[in-house]
């Protein structure tokens, strides 16, 4: 791929499919955003900043929260537009989406200044809320983002996983993603973790409240950074194929192919995504086609599309059992596959069943063995431990926060690989 322009690769583990039986398939799809063309130029940016209030917010969380959000009306421009809105049990809306001029700059800090905590967690309605504001003046070409804050259990009004998720990809595929900030050990790390990969967007873990304010700045020069937007993958797969993307990446089967939603890419970033096939035996036909499409749009509006295939050939069982895979592929494979496991393990300790994430975790520790460091075993290994003695609570929120950002290939991803 050229490093300067939007582009896909396709690899996989190997070349060969059984003609007698069922053969599991690793596909890695690379997709790589432009590198910026604007010298001095940046996205619109219109944004939803939902922030809580309720009664845990009181005290240092909510103050650094206010510093945070006033610093970020700081690095805003005329060009961008905000909404600001504040949740306990009931919700409102301070700052109706409103351009960001220098009066009205001044006027939502003093609006920021004046939140004083409040009581419960309505966190689904003070989101939904959020998005509406800035749905209404949603346009081409801006990046459009909702940014939400908590630091408990969403306790009135919605507050069912599947549900807020689902909400969440519905919002983002009308063209508002949605990123969440989970401070201290009170939140539901699931709950953020899903809200976010489904809305096309980021999780962040903020274990002391000090570090809001830095966290806060990460997420807006991730923002200004984006050069390709709602960036989508499309494989096309018989209907019969059965498919699993890792990750955590939101995706469904329509009209014939597998649709992956990626999100916005920041400048020059590489992306992997991970599909698990099960290809069905044919010993009527030679090879099968994989064709895969990548969409986005990028600074100006214009639509980026590139594509690439795959060929697979049909083989006796041996011979396919015998070739060699694509090691390479494989080691990156395992780190993501690994990371998605520790994920599902964690939800099992949390609920109390530590031998059955202690397991979970092992089993896959040691089918990864022959394509991770040992370090990256010994670290797992440590995980696992942990989980089957029971884990504290800022254990849980740290580990969950590591693997997430290691399957996302974010910056703690190297990580792994010492």
């Amino acid at each position: 791929m050229n490093q300067n322009l939007f582009g896909i690769q396709l690899n996989h583990d190997k070349n060969l499919i059984s003609r007698q039986d069922k053969t599991e398939r690793i596909l890695e799809i690379r997709v790589q955003a432009p590198v910026s063309t604007k010298e001095n130029g940046r996205p619109s940016l219109n944004l939803g900043i939902v922030l809580d209030r309720s009664g845990s917010m009181q005290g240092e969380k909510l103050e650094n929260v206010k510093l945070a959000a006033s610093h970020v009306l700081d690095q805003l421009k005329e060009q961008d537009q905000v909404a600001l809105v504040v949740y306990d049990n009931t919700i409102q809306v301070l700052a109706h989406n409103i351009n960001i001029t220098h009066g009205n700059r001044f006027e939502l800090k003093q609006l920021i200044s004046g939140i004083k905590a409040g009581n419960m967690t309505n966190l689904g309605g003070g989101w939904l809320t959020g998005c509406k504001e800035i749905a209404s003046s949603a346009r081409e070409g801006t990046i459009n983002r909702t940014i939400l804050l908590t630091d408990g259990l969403a306790n009135v009004g919605e507050t069912d996983l599947e549900v807020l998720s689902q909400h969440a990809f519905e919002i983002y595929k009308d063209s508002i993603s949605t990123s969440t900030f989970g401070v201290g050990e009170g939140f539901n790390e699931h709950l953020l973790e899903a809200m976010s990969n489904r809305g096309g967007g980021n999780f962040y873990f903020i274990p002391k409240p000090e570090q809001i304010p830095e966290i806060f700045l990460k997420e807006f020069n991730d923002l200004v950074g984006i050069t390709a937007r709602k960036v989508e993958i499309k494989l096309d797969l018989p209907s019969s194929m059965e498919w699993k993307v890792l990750g955590g990446w939101s995706a469904e089967y329509k009209d014939g192919s597998l649709h992956i939603y990626v999100g916005d890419m920041l400048s020059g970033k590489i992306q992997d995504i991970y599909v698990k096939l099960q290809v069905p035996a044919d010993d009527k036909t030679s090879e099968l086609v994989l064709n895969v499409k990548a969409f986005g749009k990028g600074e100006s509006g214009e639509v980026f599309e590139s594509q690439a295939k795959v060929v697979l050939q049909y083989a006796d069982p041996k011979d396919v059992e015998a070739t060699p895979v694509n090691h390479e592929v494989m080691e990156r494979f395992s780190v993501v596959e690994l990371a998605d496991t520790a994920t599902e393990a964690l939800k099992f300790e949390r609920i109390g069943e530590r031998e059955k994430a202690n397991q979970m975790l092992n089993e896959r520790i040691n089918r990864s063995r022959p394509y991770i460091s040992p370090q990256a075993a010994a670290s797992y290994q440590q995980r696992s431990d942990r989980m089957k003695t029971g884990m504290t609570e800022a254990d849980r929120k740290q580990t969950h926060y590591d693997v997430y950002n290691i399957k996302r290939q974010k910056e703690d991803k190297d990580k792994e690989k010492e």
